[in-house]
């Protein structure tokens, strides 16, 4: 026969629960649908412009420097590294600072990234 194991003390509760919406989940899921709504606007109103630039550029009614616009685009959203060469922009690079921005000095910043990609699923 073999001796009986030791009692274990209880396994401590956790203080995250899945079925509960924090504060900072609430706040991250309206920001995410929010975001993601946003950006459908602004890309479908780009689209609409981009359009009709070429729409008139076809008729001859206008002339788009889309070379001046490439540069204007790079200044906006490239960074450059040590060496001073331009880097283009990521998917992780535009995640990150979008993080930053929307948590800067926002103490429930898990629960919140958490709700931020929930809202930016079902948005």
């Amino acid at each position: 026969s073999t001796p009986a194991p030791p009692p274990q003390a209880p396994l401590p509760e956790s203080t995250v629960n899945l079925y509960e919406l924090t504060f900072g989940t609430a706040a991250g899921i309206c920001a995410g649908v929010f975001v993601k709504k946003g950006a459908k606007m602004v890309a479908f109103f780009l689209g609409g412009v981009f359009v009709l630039l070429q729409y008139l550029g076809s008729m001859s009614l206008v002339r788009v420097d889309w070379g001046r616009m490439a540069a204007r685009f790079e200044n906006l959203l490239y960074t450059k590294d040590a060496l001073g060469n331009k880097k283009p922009p990521t998917i992780s690079s535009l995640w990150r600072w979008v993080v930053d921005f929307l948590t800067a000095d926002f103490q429930p910043r898990a629960s919140f990234i958490a709700g931020l990609a929930l809202g930016l699923r079902i948005g």
